[in-house]
Formats: structure tokens, C-alpha cells, sequence
């Protein structure tokens, strides 16, 4: 795709310092972008690389040093998003592919998007302008909701409601079996998980993340919640609207998120538990109790020598010792 750079300004809002008819042919860094390629300046660290840009234009909230022609703008960050998605590909063309199962009674709407080997069963309704990949596995009586991107390899499994503008990437599975089991004396018998999955509008959820299934209720994702990649989210868990979650977090059942949360990487967070709006926790924290103030938390340790390891979790059994 290719636009002129007086149309990227108009769209944005922007105050155009430079050619508005210089064509923008695709998205660049500030420090390795090329001739045709627009990018941005967010933080000042970066200012640094803006004398000897290659790129044709840059985002900036002033005017700076650079050869490059320059979009001024309140907030950088906003306008990127608006400029990122004029050149956001798309792998799919409207229509329906022929060798995508779909069967009798769904609900298509209109200018949706439906890939190889892709299964829909009954039931199932899919809203306007949807996108719906390869090889991807949609059970009965799901809903997704209008201008949905579901990619290949996800799995959107019974009772799973999904809003507007959802993001599913490759290989999520949406409603899998919750782990609920009852011990017998002698062993673990399954409890039949009877939920769904609720999830509101503008969700994110990243590649290979799981959400399970409801118990009895139903796990829910409200408006605006971000998920990263390998991120699991157990049975009848609740996570409040605009919470983004890094990649490879462990969420027990019945957790209970507010609004606004942020949470780092590799955490960890035991069941039932609750969590309240705006608390934020560094990468690699361990919760195993509620949170009701907001604020920011902190875990786990930071590498260190193993010498000096060592002596750090020596003192730390001295602390704990009783007297």
C-alpha cells in the first residue's frame, strides 16, 4: 500500500512540516528505517537518531532536528496507531473458501472472511467483517461479534460469547475444559466444567494462550483485557476491563481482577484470590493472596553471581528462624 503524506496528516490531525506529497510505502525504526518508510519519535533517548534518519517522514510531538519531514502531534503513540494500521496487511480477501466446512444454519454476516480448512459447526454466528483463518476450529453455538480477527489455528470451543473487534491469535483455544477434579480416596475424578467463556469488546488474545471454560459461572474478559502469548487463565476466572497481562502468566481458578491491572511476565497468581483496581506487578511475581490497595508489587529476585546468591538466601533462612 502506498499514501501520500498529506492524506497520513489529515487522517491524523497532524501539523505537516515537510513535502505532503512525498509517498509513504510502509512503517520504519528511526534508527534503520529506509526512503519511503514513515516512522516515530516517542522518547527523548531516542532523538539522537533523527539528524541522520533514512526514513521519508517521523511522528513527533515538536519539531526536531532531521531530515526526514515531520508529523507534529500531541500524542505520538495515538497517531502511530492510527498510521500503523494504513499499512497492516491483510492475509485474507473476502469471500469463502471452498474447501472451509461450514454447516447448515450459521450465521454469516456480511464481508467476512473465511480460510482453508476452517470448521464452523451449527449454531454458530459470526458478525460483519469478520476475519477467520486457516485451520481454524469454531464449535456450536459460539458468537463472535463484529470485526473479529480469529487466526489460524485457534480454537473457539461451546459456550464461548466473544464481543467486537476482537484479536485471537494463532493457536488460542477459547472454552477448553476447566481443571476441576474431586478425589475419590483412591484417586482424581473429573468435574464436569458446565460454564462458557464470556469476552467483551476490543479484546487481545496472543498466540497459544488458554482460556478455560466456567465451572458452573461463566470465566469472563471485559472490554479493552490484553493477553500475550502462552498465558493460561483457569476456570472461572474474572479479569476486569483494560487489564493487560504479559506472556507466560499462570492464572488459578476463581481469580478475581479488577479494572486497569498490569501485570508483568511469568507471574503466577493462586486460586481465588482477588485483585484490585490498578494494582500492578513486576515480571516474575508470585501472588498467593488478595491485593486491595493499588499500587506497584514486586517478587521475585533479580539475577545475580551464584556466590552472592548464596549468601543473600543464607541471611534470608537466618531472618526466618524463630526465636
Amino acid at each position: 500500500m502506498t499514501i501520500k503524506l498529506d492524506d497520513i496528516a489529515k487522517q491524523i490531525g497532524a501539523k505537516l512540516i515537510g513535502d505532503g506529497a512525498l509517498v509513504i510505502n510502509g512503517a520504519g525504526t528511526i534508527d534503520d528505517g529506509h526512503i519511503g518508510e514513515i516512522g516515530f519519535l516517542a522518547e527523548s533517548r531516542y532523538a539522537k537518531y533523527a539528524t541522520d534518519t533514512k526514513l521519508s517522514a517521523l511522528l513527533v510531538a515538536e519539531e526536531v532536528d532531521t531530515p526526514a519531514a515531520q508529523l507534529v502531534v500531541k500524542d505520538v503513540k495515538t497517531a502511530w496507531k492510527k498510521v500503523a494500521q494504513c499499512f497492516e496487511s491483510s492475509a485474507q480477501s473476502i469471500g469463502i473458501h471452498s474447501n472451509a466446512y461450514i454447516a447448515d444454519g450459521v450465521k454469516i454476516g456480511e464481508d467476512v472472511s473465511i480460510a482453508a480448512g476452517a470448521v464452523i459447526e451449527a449454531g454458530v454466528s459470526i458478525g460483519d467483517r469478520c476475519v477467520i483463518g486457516a485451520n481454524v476450529v469454531i464449535e456450536s453455538g459460539v458468537t463472535v461479534g463484529a470485526d473479529g480477527y480469529i487466526a489460524a489455528g485457534a480454537r473457539l470451543l461451546r459456550k464461548t460469547v466473544i464481543g467486537e473487534r476482537a484479536f485471537i491469535d494463532c493457536g488460542a483455544v477459547i472454552g477448553s475444559r476447566g481443571f476441576g477434579y474431586a478425589h475419590t480416596g483412591s484417586r482424581w475424578e473429573a468435574v464436569a466444567q458446565l460454564g462458557g467463556v464470556r469476552i467483551g469488546d476490543d479484546v487481545d488474545i496472543g498466540a497459544n494462550t488458554t482460556i478455560d471454560c466456567g465451572a458452573i459461572r461463566d470465566t469472563v474478559l471485559e472490554d479493552g483485557v490484553k493477553l500475550d502469548n502462552l498465558i493460561q487463565v483457569g476456570h472461572n476466572v474474572h479479569i476486569g476491563a483494560h487489564t493487560i497481562i504479559a506472556g507466560n502468566c499462570v492464572i488459578a481458578g476463581s481469580v478475581r481482577f479488577g479494572k486497569h491491572c498490569v501485570v508483568g511476565g511469568a507471574s503466577v497468581f493462586a486460586g481465588h484470590i482477588q485483585i484490585c483496581d490498578g494494582a500492578q506487578f513486576t515480571g516474575h511475581s508470585s501472588v498467593s493472596k488478595s491485593i486491595t490497595k493499588p499500587g506497584l508489587y514486586c517478587s521475585a529476585l533479580t539475577v545475580m553471581p551464584h556466590r552472592q546468591w548464596a549468601r543473600f538466601v543464607g541471611k534470608l533462612k537466618l531472618f526466618g528462624k524463630e526465636k
